[in-house]
């Protein structure tokens, strides 16, 4: 079978969990041919972050803030810009609304854009979007039954939120080769590329869920943005992943708690199946010691969702009490956490760790990194179903974690599992382990029999096999 598996900043220039997902499917899933669309922030070359394997065909990255794709020629370009337009006013009503006829607004307007940007051209480019978004929500704005009125959108604004939103669809003109299953890792901009191919060629797509994009998305636009572009790029999302649970073939959602946010988003419970991430066993062995100094390990890339914060101000609670105790972040920093990690330095400092807290940057063994820790932290506000539980779980370490997406589901009795965003309870978790060898050792080894029982590769590969299976016997009848 013929896949193409589309990503947005991840593989296979971006190591993390979605990467090292793809990078299992595309090694691990025998008999298929592969065509990876990387979608990214802008072009330009780029080093791989994983050996792209011999299964893969080719991989076209797409960057999405590049320079606009237009079409030259005076009439030809304003019949264009004036079906844009037309096509704009359904998007920008549709995504305003929050009923059947709007969606199906949303969803026209998404279909007239990829007729548009058949030939590669960006869609929105050129249009009076602002224009339009503002008399699209003039005429949403009333107070509707059960839905508070919209906040006031400025001029200003309406700029604002036009460029996002233009270059949120440049995806529609990305043109997949001939496949017979679009494998988008996201119910976001990936899923553009799978509904523009589905809308030209026919082709279904199976849709995986890690991390619940639109979920992320209101956590990432919660300051810092306007409230009335904040509401058009979330409501646009929304918008978005519905029409994707929509119009995909099956959802394979990580975790439990995915398949409950996908289902109140809309999803048919016969087109969900959950399909928990795995990992290797004989690359994540037990390990047999421990070090001398109380250590508490992190591994991770270094983003606001993983909340740094939270664990370095846990780790001032940890060296009260232990002051020997130290802290060891392992993990890239990407060129879109710069900001992000140099504030972790800075409150380091602030809090008079700098003697306590390693950042020893991307590791080439994660087993390594654990094996420097007497227990592996996740501080997250944010997860799917994450590897660094699952991998620490196989190693035989305990774990603490933030009780976010499916990581209770992987953790069960086996960790200890704290609120998200409360660094005394975090830094008291981590003591209690800290200080009790033998609960250490048998959360670890439980911890270990349960990613064994449920959290292999193996499991996950013969999930994805027989869903591919399930999709084209599907299409066929």
């Amino acid at each position: 079978m013929r896949v193409a598996l589309i990503n947005e900043g991840t593989y296979p220039y971006a190591p993390g969990g979605v990467g090292t997902w793809c990078h299992q499917i595309l090694n691990g899933l025998d008999g298929h041919e592969f065509h990876v669309v990387a979608l990214t922030g802008h072009g330009g070359p780029r080093e791989p972050a994983y050996p792209v394997p011999s299964s893969v065909t080719a991989v076209d990255t797409y960057p999405v803030w590049d320079r606009p794709i237009t079409v030259s020629g005076g009439i030809a370009r304003h019949r264009r810009r004036r079906a844009a337009s037309a096509a704009a006013v359904l998007l920008c009503r549709g995504l305003l609304g929050d009923d059947p006829h709007s969606a199906g607004m949303f969803a026209d307007g998404l279909r007239r854009l990829t007729e548009l940007s058949g030939d590669g051209t960006h869609p929105l480019f050129g249009t009076e979007l602002p224009e339009v978004l503002l008399d699209a929500w003039q005429a949403s704005a009333g107070p509707a039954a059960g839905r508070p009125p919209l906040p006031r959108l400025s001029l200003r604004d309406a700029r604002s939120a036009a460029v996002l939103l233009e270059h949120a669809v440049r995806p529609l003109a990305c043109r997949t080769p001939r496949v017979d299953l679009c494998h988008p890792a996201a119910a976001g901009l990936p899923v553009l590329v799978a509904l523009a191919a589905k809308w030209r060629a026919g082709t279904p797509f199976l849709l995986t869920e890690h991390g619940v994009y639109l979920r992320e998305r209101y956590l990432e636009h919660g300051t810092g943005m306007p409230l009335a572009v904040k509401t058009v790029v979330l409501r646009f999302y929304r918008a978005l992943a519905r029409l994707g649970y929509e119009e995909a073939a099956l959802v394979a959602a990580v975790s439990r708690f995915n398949q409950r946010w996908e289902l109140r988003l809309g999803a048919h419970p016969a087109k969900v199946v959950v399909v928990p991430n795995g990992v290797e066993p004989l690359r994540y062995p037990p390990l047999a010691t421990e070090p001398t100094v109380p250590t508490v390990t992190w591994v991770g890339r270094i983003d606001p969702l993983k909340d740094l914060h939270t664990l370095i101000r846990a780790m001032r609670t940890i060296r009260d009490a232990e002051p020997l105790a130290r802290l060891r972040l392992a993990g890239p920093v990407p060129e879109t956490g710069r900001e992000y990690a140099a504030s972790c330095l800075a409150l380091i400092e602030r809090l008079g760790l700098r003697d306590a807290v390693d950042l020893s940057g991307p590791v080439t063994c994660s087993r390594q990194a654990y094996a420097d820790g007497h227990l592996v932290a996740l501080s997250s506000i944010s997860e799917g179903l994450p590897y660094t539980i699952i991998e620490a779980m196989m190693c035989g370490r305990p774990t603490v974690s933030t009780d976010v997406g499916g990581v209770s589901e992987v953790v069960g009795s086996t960790g200890l599992i704290v609120p998200p965003g409360d660094p005394v309870a975090f830094g008291q978790a981590c003591l209690e382990l800290l200080g009790d060898g033998e609960r250490r050792r048998t959360l670890g080894a439980h911890g270990r029999d349960r990613a064994l029982a449920h959290f292999t590769v193996d499991r996950m590969l013969a999930a994805y096999r027989q869903l591919y299976t399930d999709v084209r016997a599907a299409v066929a009848a």
